[in-house]
This record gives structure tokens, sequence and C-alpha cells, in this order.
């Protein structure tokens, strides 16, 4: 008897076994489904703009030095010739500060939403009069030095397509045009204008600029100064702050949330990166300097849905041991196929999931996916089992696992911690209800109920 036992547990195994065939295809189809979100994304990026990256304002000054060149073949010191080479040189501003305001909204590509924002970004700082003169100078001194070039003020802004007006620039108070393109070789990107009247030596010089940008999903900023404060506003309640450094101080409700960096020269690496990035053609490292925040959906339809699958084989094996105890302790015979059928109808729940979220919000395709499996194995399990009575039992218990899962996938931070303790407290209700059972002894005593009872099954 204890091999027909043996049997019937390997044979149940198998068919579980096979059941991660369906449920390995619907983990490939949310795979698929998110790759064609990405794909959405692209092509919004590519009609609409895509993530942002700012440089704040910096002042660049081209200037040329005589080098010495010796000729081939001549030691004579009288056939020493020169060339003239450019080169530049960069100044921070010594005070910074940006505020920026972020209005969220959405756009689709066919039936995909891919987040998008505008923003307007208020640019102000100063460069003093002392580290303007101390600049000059340095520059004046640098041997086999020839002239200084016309300065210009520059700033970079990694997708021109999002800016929607005209930027406003006030130097010292004046209103001065910008031109497109930053004027730097690795990156061309951005605004610029020439300080065609030079630069003052006993004068400071205000900048203010204020810029309206869109963009998708991102936003950072490289804050080049000597002190830098920037402030952000938006009406995104789910931010996630990425770069190189934190805001300092962040504030998060249901309405949006405010934060604000604050960064010093000494607070990084950039002002190497900075010069490599003006001097040469490596820009990679200061963008790699830059500080954000990305505008995400905590748990999207896709990583919601692949939440839930991973569940889907604690849900068909406490489908199988129910049934298989109920097999046991009634006395009624449940055939293979039958707990296939169930297993299928569980693995179907997860791809209607997928289908429906795509199109109404999560909870309602949830809650429609659990009433049309739910009510399917109910109507299966009762002629299955012989029971209306075992069939609402057992369809009850798989509603309330499923509501339990709904809160586990809804959960950020803690859905490992709550998964963890669903799989703690299924095994302790198995253990609860088998506690009794002589596994030993159970097709004996089922033997002994046929004989005394030959109408059973």
């Amino acid at each position: 008897m204890q091999s027909q036992l043996a049997i019937k547990i390997l044979i149940i195994f198998v068919v579980g076994i096979l059941l991660l065939i369906p449920i390995s295809m619907v983990k490939h189809k949310i795979k698929e489904r998110q790759a064609f979100l990405d794909q959405a994304k692209a092509a919004v990026a590519k009609s609409w703009t895509g993530s942002q990256t700012i440089f704040t304002p910096i002042l660049v000054i081209p200037y040329q030095r005589q080098v010495p060149i010796a000729s081939p073949g001549e030691q004579s010191p009288d056939a020493v010739q020169s060339k003239t080479v450019r080169e530049f040189s960069f100044i921070v501003p010594n005070q910074l500060n940006q505020k920026i305001e972020v209005d969220n909204d959405s756009v689709y590509k066919g039936i995909y939403e891919v987040p998008v924002y505008f923003s307007s970004i208020l640019l102000t700082g100063v460069f003093n009069s002392e580290k303007l003169n101390e600049h000059l100078q340095e520059i004046e001194n640098k041997p086999q030095f020839k002239s200084i070039e016309t300065p210009y003020l520059t700033l970079h802004i990694a997708d021109m397509r999002g800016i929607d007006r005209k930027p406003e620039l006030l130097l010292n108070q004046k209103a001065v045009d910008l031109h497109p393109g930053s004027r730097l070789k690795a990156i061309g990107s951005g605004l610029h204008t020439y300080l065609d009247y030079g630069l003052a030596r006993d004068k400071a010089l205000n900048f203010s600029l204020t810029v309206s940008l869109r963009g998708m999903e991102q936003l950072s900023f490289v804050p080049l100064a000597d002190h830098a404060t920037i402030q952000l506003q938006s009406n995104w309640s789910h931010p996630e702050f990425i770069g190189a450094s934190l805001p300092k101080h962040r504030d998060i409700t249901k309405e949006g949330f405010f934060a604000r960096w604050e960064a010093t020269r000494f607070s990084g690496h950039w002002v190497g990166f900075a010069d490599r990035c003006i001097s040469g053609n490596d820009c990679k490292l200061l963008l790699s300097s830059s500080s954000g925040v990305r505008f995400i959906e905590p748990v999207d339809i896709y990583l919601q849905s692949e939440r839930a699958v991973k569940y889907a084989i604690l849900f068909i094996g406490l489908s199988f041991i129910s049934f298989f105890i109920f097999e046991q302790v009634a006395r009624r015979r449940i055939h293979p196929i039958q707990y296939a059928f169930v297993g299928l109808a569980i693995s179907v729940f997860y791809l209607l999931l997928i289908s429906l979220s795509e199109h109404i919000v999560f909870f309602r395709a949830y809650l429609i996916g659990v009433l049309c499996c739910s009510s399917l194995i109910l109507f299966y399990v009762r002629y299955m089992l012989g029971s209306f009575k075992s069939a609402l039992l057992f369809s009850a218990m798989i509603v309330v696992l499923y509501s339990l899962l709904y809160v586990i996938v809804q959960a950020e931070d803690f859905a490992l911690l709550m998964g963890a303790a669903l799989v703690f407290l299924v095994l302790a209700a198995l253990m609860y209800t088998t506690r009794n059972i002589d596994w030993y002894n159970i097709y004996s005593h089922a033997k002994a109920e046929k004989l005394k009872n030959p109408t059973l099954k």
C-alpha cells in the first residue's frame, strides 16, 4: 500500500513540474510586454525628449600661447620656430542658486503610458571680481602667453528639443541673447553667449537664467560652483533620488515632493572632471557626477505581475496538497488530470492579470482575474469533490490567498518580508491540519473502511 501512496505522490509531483511550463510562459510574456514598454518609451523619447541633464553655467576663457617648435634636423637656436596654440580655462560661479519647478504628466504610445514632465528652471549666481581678476592674471602669467580671446558663458542641456520657449539671460541686470550650442567639444548641445565687451576685472558678474524645459522620466544636474543650492519641487509623489549625492532635505507627500541639495567644490571631484571635459574630449566622468531625480511608478503593472507569478507554484502546491489531504481523509479518489486542470486555472489567472492591467487599473484587473478563476475553480471542484461545501471552502481559501498576495505585490519595502510570512503561515497551517494523519497506515485504514462499507469509492 505504501507503494501506491508513493506512486500517487510522484504523479502529483510530476503534474506540478509540468505546470511550471505555462507559468514560465507567463513569465516570458511579462518580460516581452515589458520590452514593448521600453520600446514605447524609446519611441516617445525620439519624438518628445529624453532624460535631461543640465550643467550649470560656467565662464569659459579661450586664450592663445606661442609655443616653440624645433625644426627637424636643425640644432641652431635661430632655427627654432613657434606656433600659436589655443587653450581653454574656465571659472565656476562663487555662488549658485537653482530653483526647479516640475509639472509631471503622461503621454501614451499605443496602450503604454510614459511619464513626462515640464519644468521651469531659474539659475542665479555670481562670479565675484576677486576671482575673475585672479584667474585672468593666472592666464596672463602662463609661459608664452599671447592673448585672451572673447570669453563666453556656457551651459549644457542634454536634449535641446525640450526647450519650449526662448531662454532669458540677464548679465548684471542686462538682457543678453543666448545662442544654441555649448561651444564645448565633447558635448555640443546646450546654450552659450559671448561676452563681447570682455571681462571687467574690478566688477562682479551676476547672472540670472530662466529656462523652460521638458523631458521624460529623469532630471539631473551638475552643480558647478564653489557653493551651490538646488531646490526642486514637483507634483509627482514617487521620486527616486539618484546620482552622486542625495538631497540634504526632502519632503514627500501624496501631493508631490520637495527636495534641496547643497554642494561645494570640495564635495566631489567635478573640478578635475570639468577641466578634462572643457579642455579635452572626455565628459563621461563629469556626467557621472550628476545628481537628480527619477520620476518612477514605485510598483508598475509588470513588476506587480512578476511578483504575483513568483507565488504561482506556492498556490498550485497548496491546492495539490489540499486535494491530496481531502482525497485521503474523505476516501474520494481524484485523478491527476483533475489536479492539472485546477493548476491550469490558477496559471491562467496571471495571464488574465497581465492582459487586463494593460487596459484598466491594476486593482480592477486583479479583482476580475480572481473572480473569474475562483468561480471556475468553484464550478469544477464542486463536481470533482462531489461536495459544494468543500468546493466553496476551497475557493474561499484561494480568494483569501489571492487577497494576501495583492497586499504583498503592492508593498514596496516589505514585499519580501510579507511573502516570507505568508509562506511560513501556509506551512504552519498545513502542518497543523495534518498533525494527526498516520501516513504509514493511511492506505490500510482506507482498505478497512472499504471492506466495512463497499459503497465507498
